[in-house]
């Protein structure tokens, strides 16, 4: 029998070769893709003018050849998209013209290849001086290269310092576990994620945070950054989480005033794993008459039909979910058109579902600072999509 290849054995061809959408992936990371674009090309040309003139910049040589003279501004049209307003920098005595610009526009099927693999693996200087080269025939300098990784790390810091001045009234919690290399060795962290809705069903996944687990002090400090740039805990009506306790306990300390719903679609897979395969349609059935009806009353009836039925064959299943109940049913506080969203985390599972595939073709990634990197133009990508789809159901709340 052949045997299949582990994801880490297998080359950058092999794993592009999975992506079923790869048009729609490569349009995702077009913006970001161009903006290191033109980063690479402005940071090349002042390289280049440097060499020319004999002075990097605000230096003074005796064998300086002649002076910069400001810069203008053109478009260049690129296999990726227009960039528009690129930086062409200026000499005094005799005009500069970079040797690579009518280059860079026809270098289409390699550009393709090297920067899906200097994007997605974070920028390392390696595969981005191999970016540089392929795009301008011009090897970036390191000091060029370590500029470039700054910018792009300096624009992920400023998401997460980012004042949070999206209304939201609702927040749903998730974490989401990635493979991340550190010191040669593949560990896994946890992607700490909050999503907010707006009375209107405006979305926006707020802030996320990479964590070694998803405890309350991991969650406490996404939550309290989230308030400290401006999110008002006031406002907050109710938080949809999963049943980890380190969530419940940060909810509590962050969002006083705000309810807890325990997520259906958590629970529900915890209580179908620990059944036999023969029993878990019949005990589903029952399950989804508790979260389906119409009122909390009917809810509550729903729910000690089917612990009747239940209670002797899995008391420990029915204990649990009894303790939770109150939680599992919070949602019954609000308008019904709105609960389906409510009840469960699975607007926020579409995102990470999402975002896993198009992590797969990576596998392990680089280190903490290329994940974050990767997280943030995926995020990006998310809040612009989220922009233009409210949740429908929300505009019927009265």
């Amino acid at each position: 029998m052949a045997t299949v290849p582990a994801l880490t054995d297998r080359t950058g061809a092999e794993r592009w070769a999975e992506v079923r959408d790869e048009d729609g992936l490569w349009g995702d990371l077009r913006p970001e893709l161009l903006g290191a674009v033109r980063t690479i090309l402005e940071t090349t040309m002042e390289d280049e003018l440097a060499a020319q003139l004999v002075a990097a910049r605000y230096e003074r040589t005796p064998w300086r050849t002649d002076l910069r003279n400001g810069s203008y501004r053109r478009s260049l049209v690129t296999e990726l998209g227009a960039i528009v307003d690129l930086a062409v920098p200026r000499r005094r005595l005799v005009p500069y013209r970079p040797s690579f610009l009518r280059r860079a526009a026809r270098r289409s099927g390699s550009v393709d290849a090297v920067l899906r693999q200097a994007f997605l693996r974070g920028l390392s200087v390696r595969e981005t001086a191999r970016l540089a080269e392929t795009l301008t025939g011009v090897a970036l300098s390191p000091a060029a290269v370590s500029r470039l990784a700054r910018e792009l790390d300096a624009r992920v810091a400023a998401f997460h310092r980012r004042p949070i001045t999206f209304p939201a009234r609702y927040v749903l919690l998730d974490g989401l576990w990635v493979s991340v290399r550190s010191s040669g060795r593949a560990a896994k962290r946890v992607v700490l994620a909050a999503y907010g809705i707006d009375e209107l069903g405006r979305r926006e996944l707020l802030d996320y945070r990479q964590a070694a687990a998803e405890s309350s002090a991991e969650w406490g400090r996404l939550l309290g950054s989230l308030i400290g740039r401006g999110l008002d805990p006031e406002t907050i009506v109710l938080v949809t989480a999963d049943g980890a306790d380190g969530i419940a306990a940060a909810v509590a300390e962050a969002f006083p005033a705000a309810t807890l719903q325990r997520c259906w679609t958590h629970r529900l897979r915890n209580i179908l794993e620990a059944l036999p395969v023969a029993e878990r349609k019949a005990c589903l059935a029952g399950l989804r008459a508790i979260y389906r009806a119409r009122t909390r009353r009917a809810a509550v009836a729903a729910y000690w039909r089917w612990a009747r039925i239940w209670r002797d064959r899995h008391p420990v299943i029915v204990r649990r979910l009894e303790r939770d109940l109150e939680a599992l049913l919070a949602v019954f506080a609000l308008p019904e058109p709105i609960r389906v969203n409510l009840r469960t985390t699975n607007l926020i599972e579409r995102a990470f579902r999402e975002l896993r595939r198009r992590l797969r073709p990576i596998g392990s990634l680089t280190e903490r600072r290329s994940a974050d990197r990767i997280l943030y133009g995926q995020v990006l990508r998310l809040n612009e999509l989220l922009a233009r789809r409210p949740l429908p159901a929300f505009t019927q709340e009265s």
